[in-house]
């Protein structure tokens, strides 16, 4: 297995990951939008930054009633990449 590859199950089984990956499948999300998922900023942004870095994520900017946003959507590589973890998820639950 290649370290990206690694890296990026690493960063799958990290907490929120998941549950941010699942909000942003139902399309494009605002910051505070992803609150649902993760509660804590801190880990919210860090967490993005990491889906960045992987480009699991687009990130638009946007102006939204007079305010500039960044809308958090998934990518191709990240619709898969939540597709796998779903499938991983699935097994899971199927051996217990």
């Amino acid at each position: 297995m290649k370290k990206k590859e690694k890296d990026v199950l690493n960063l799958l089984s990290k907490m929120y990951s998941y549950q941010l990956l699942q909000s942003m499948d139902r399309g494009p999300r605002r910051f505070k939008d992803l609150s649902e998922a993760c509660q804590n900023e801190k880990m919210r942004t860090q967490r993005l930054r990491e889906f960045e870095s992987f480009s699991l994520i687009k990130v638009h900017p946007k102006r939204i009633e007079g305010r500039a946003v960044s809308l958090y959507e998934l990518s191709e590589t990240g619709r898969s990449t939540l597709k796998f973890a779903e499938d991983i998820k699935r097994l899971q639950k199927s051996k217990q």
